[in-house]
């Protein structure tokens, strides 16, 4: 059985100093991108108070994030902190492009039940309980620098409409203070 394993965090795991709180053992490899999924949000996140990013499969759109290599004792962890065991998140693999290595890399991540609700990029469309907090849109954006996502992703996620709400304890342990949103 293999001793570490890969995964792909598209959202607030792809800042190092979130997903370390719960996954000590991550050492990012670098920015992937997933092809034919999009960047949604779903369901509501006490921690954050707002809506947490979510992938839904859609043919033509992609999604960029970090890949991580973490060792396969974190894996419940992970998948703990993804609410897994409570049917919120589904694991799954999935190949996601390195920008790194120019290869395909196998990654474990998680995603939800299918949503139409972002589909559109209807940002006025969208209601308050599907959208995310003003904490983790900074939360991304400050991941997907720190990863070296391309810039015109970076600027799409500032521009995401959220609900405006701040979760101070997450501020502070991230150090979110500095990052701008649109």
């Amino acid at each position: 059985m293999a001793s570490k394993f890969f995964y792909f965090g598209f959202g607030s795991n792809m800042l190092a100093s979130r997903i370390h709180i719960q996954n000590p053992t991550a050492k990012r490899i670098g920015a992937g991108k997933l092809e034919n999924f999009r960047l949604d949000f779903h369901t509501a996140s006490k921690t954050w108070l707002g809506a947490p990013a979510t992938i839904v499969p859609t043919q033509g759109s992609h999604v960029y994030g970090s890949i991580w290599e973490i060792d396969m004792c974190n894996l419940k962890d992970l998948d703990d902190q993804e609410g897994v065991s409570n049917g919120i998140y589904i694991p799954i693999s999935v190949p996601v492009h390195s920008l790194t290595t120019d290869s395909s890399i196998t990654c474990h991540l998680t995603n939800q039940p299918q949503s139409e609700l972002h589909a559109d990029g209807v940002q006025e469309n969208i209601p308050l309980d599907r959208q995310p907090s003003k904490t983790y849109l900074k939360a991304l954006v400050k991941g997907a620098k720190e990863t070296g996502i391309p810039e015109e992703y970076i600027k799409w996620l500032r521009g995401i409409r959220h609900n405006d709400k701040q979760a101070p304890t997450m501020e502070a342990k991230l150090e979110l203070d500095q990052v701008e949103l649109s």
